[in-house]
């Protein structure tokens, strides 16, 4: 289960809880930091999802070997996850019992709002763990936007003990709302992975050559009115420009079911791909003429490379590259469509931002390393 074989000792134990593929992303460098470090720590996988974890564990060099909080096939509809939350609960809350058994002082490190983190947190706090959560204080300051993570970065708010903060206005959040430690890491963990594979280093087009789209939030795949308007501005920037549509199993699920995969999978200018590996989808993305997404890694991922970029959300609550290279899609004047069909995107290319060794992946390693 451990990276270490000693036994229970003062030193604090690290549990980093992972459910989703971004959460692995944005947590491996400083999983890699750690281990460079030698402390001692496991990854625990909650299942939340399970395609192509161990290929991103490959690709970004991590030794310790993976801990399964329960073995569960990929969940890509909101009847799956529901059914998946009990059997996680319980898996965690086992794998945090064996480990106290065995370890003093344990430190739970949750990252982001998923279901996982939640679910991380609260088990972590009803052991008596200390919980920690990466990338804290970010809020769209409406409850319900985005659902349901929104609620979920609040509950883990509250849960958590020490809050690593990505930027100041985060750092100011937690400490006028909530009593927790609070540490600004000067930056996200994003920026170090980004800076692992290599997209930084993926040459500019000139001229636009293709777009990128990925889809997957709730608001826009759940809602049958919603998905089919994004099919609509799919069809018709790809009579313009090839689109590389990446399918997430839960946004090819919800097009099957709305009857309009079959739309794309016959516009000419379309191409169908699976949820990539992260260094292929973040290099496609790079030498993008623009990307459509909802994702916020992807958000603070495309920030940092400079692309242009609209998020197809009402609301963010990360501010990386907005008033730069990031538009949010209800800023676009005129309407989305007229705007990437008349060129506009284009004024909203910026340089790559510089990345450099001593991120902020290193300074949250060195202080879980520097606890008492």
């Amino acid at each position: 289960m451990t990276s270490q074989s000693t036994e229970s000792s003062a030193r604090r134990f690290l549990v980093f809880i992972i459910g989703t593929r971004a959460q692995l992303i944005k947590v491996a460098p400083v999983i890699i930091a750690c281990e460079k470090m030698e402390l001692p720590l496991c990854m625990l996988m909650t299942g939340q999802h399970q395609e192509t974890m161990d290929d991103l564990i490959v690709e970004f060099g991590i030794r310790t070997h993976p801990t399964m909080a329960l073995q569960a096939k990929e969940r890509a509809t909101m009847g799956s996850l529901l059914r998946w939350l009990p059997s996680a609960y319980l898996g965690i809350r086992a794998c945090l019992r064996q480990l106290k058994t065995r370890f003093s002082n344990i430190d739970v490190i949750v990252h982001g709002d998923t279901l996982s983190t939640v679910l991380g947190a609260f088990v972590g706090w009803c052991s008596g763990a200390r919980v920690i959560h990466l990338e804290s204080g970010l809020t769209s300051r409406k409850l319900f936007d985005t659902f349901p993570e929104e609620i979920s970065r609040r509950v883990v708010f509250l849960l958590a003990r020490v809050a690593m903060c990505p930027n100041p206005s985060a750092v100011e959040y937690m400490r006028r709302h909530h009593r927790c430690e609070v540490v600004n890491t000067f930056g996200n963990t994003i920026l170090d992975s980004v800076a692992i594979v290599g997209a930084s280093a993926v040459p500019r087009n000139r001229e636009p050559s293709y777009f990128v789209v990925s889809l997957h939030r709730f608001q826009n795949i759940y809602d049958g009115a919603r998905l089919r308007e994004l099919v609509g501005l799919i069809e018709a920037i790809s009579a313009i420009y090839p689109v590389h549509f990446v399918l997430h199993p839960a946004t090819r699920k919800r097009l099957v079911k709305e009857q309009l995969l079959n739309r794309l999978e016959h516009a000419a200018g379309v191409v169908l791909s699976p949820r990539l590996g992260y260094g292929d989808f973040l290099r496609m993305a790079a030498g993008a003429a623009c990307v459509l997404t909802d994702g916020g890694s992807n958000q603070e991922e495309l920030a940092a490379l400079g692309i242009p970029t609209v998020v197809m959300r009402a609301a963010t609550e990360r501010p990386d590259g907005l008033g730069a290279n990031v538009l949010m899609e209800g800023d676009v004047v005129g309407g989305l469509k007229a705007f990437i069909l008349d060129g506009k995107f284009r004024s909203l290319a910026v340089p790559c931002a510089v990345m450099n060794e001593e991120g902020p992946s290193r300074r949250v390693a060195h202080f879980l390393a520097n606890q008492p």
